[in-house]
């Protein structure tokens, strides 16, 4: 399993066509967006999850979890992990999510920066708008809260 540390904002790939980005985290729970090919199944508690169909053919998804909740993206497993925090300095400053993701070992998981680069280096060109901004754009009017 590998463990990756995130803040809102940030994104992290699974594969070539899977995004999980954190959109917020509250007190006690995390809200991570979801982008993944229709083939791709997306399980909460076992139960399949319905994903909204997007102009480019992906679906996309915003899971509401707890820490230590789990669910599984196509081959891989995902589990988050982070300590609650209140309302106050503190909770600015701890706002980390640990993002343990249990695939194949066929298939790369890297941070967006790290994923951009590797499309550079191998001659693919990266999506012009990254998929953390693109998420906190499309849902600036439906959300109070504006990812950081």
């Amino acid at each position: 399993m590998l463990i990756l540390t995130r803040r809102i904002g940030e994104t992290i790939y699974i594969g070539d066509t899977i995004c999980l980005t954190v959109y917020d985290k509250l007190c006690f729970h995390v809200i991570l967006g979801v982008l993944a090919p229709p083939s791709v199944p997306v399980l909460l508690n076992g139960m399949k999850m319905r994903g909204v169909l997007l102009g480019d053919g992906a679906h996309f998804y915003l899971l509401t979890l707890l820490s230590q909740d789990q669910f599984r993206v196509g081959e891989a497993s995902v589990r988050v992990s982070f300590k609650p925090t209140y309302l106050g300095m503190e909770a600015l400053r701890n706002r980390q999510i640990k993002i343990g993701v249990d695939a194949p070992k066929t298939i790369e998981v890297d941070r967006e920066e790290i994923h951009h680069r590797k499309l550079v280096a191998s001659g693919r060109t990266p999506p012009s708008i990254p998929v953390s901004a693109w998420l906190r754009d499309a849902n600036l009017s439906v959300s109070c809260r504006a990812a950081a």
